[in-house]
């Protein structure tokens, strides 16, 4: 990745697709009410595990994933869905946002970009989506992201007999 104070020159906008990431652009709003609609579609019981608020939010987050989405697609960079990845991950975590449904959310994403770009531009977005899942996936391992072994939690509270109130 280049880097500024390094010496190293930014990211040159034409080396990729640049028609593209306008079309993702011009069309940000659009697309994000529609990966919202494509997710609460695929992941079963996501509209249910969240409030009003929580949509909404995932809305708003979703019009900076085009964006980020757009920068990549225009330099031809991962590194600006990687990271990006990486700088969301606590954010949901405060949210109490498992990785598994940020992930559902790039799926949603990747369906509604592909209603405005080519064929060619879908297989380029393609791995970009997949370098970004593959990053919150790493995530997925965390404590917190998942209920745990029920097997494992009674033997770590002691057998777990009578001692529910205290793990």
């Amino acid at each position: 990745m280049t880097h500024p104070s390094l010496g190293l020159p930014s990211p040159d906008p034409t080396a990729g697709l640049p028609a593209a990431a306008m079309r993702l652009r011009s069309n940000g709003a659009r697309l994000a009410r529609l990966a919202m609609q494509n997710t609460v579609r695929l992941s079963p019981g996501f509209a249910e595990r969240y409030d009003e608020t929580a949509l909404r939010l995932f809305l708003r987050d979703m019009e900076r994933h085009v964006e980020q989405l757009a920068r990549a697609l225009e330099t031809g960079n991962h590194s600006f869905v990687t990271n990006y990845g990486e700088w969301l991950v606590p954010v949901y975590r405060r949210r109490r946002v498992p990785m598994r449904d940020v992930i559902s959310q790039l799926a949603g994403l990747r369906q509604a970009t592909a209603t405005v770009l080519s064929p060619e531009e879908n297989e380029a977005t393609r791995e970009l989506f997949e370098a970004w899942a593959q990053r919150l996936r790493h995530h997925q391992r965390l404590a917190g992201d998942h209920k745990g072994n029920p097997v494992v939690r009674f033997f770590w509270k002691g057998a777990g007999i009578l001692d529910d109130e205290i793990v």
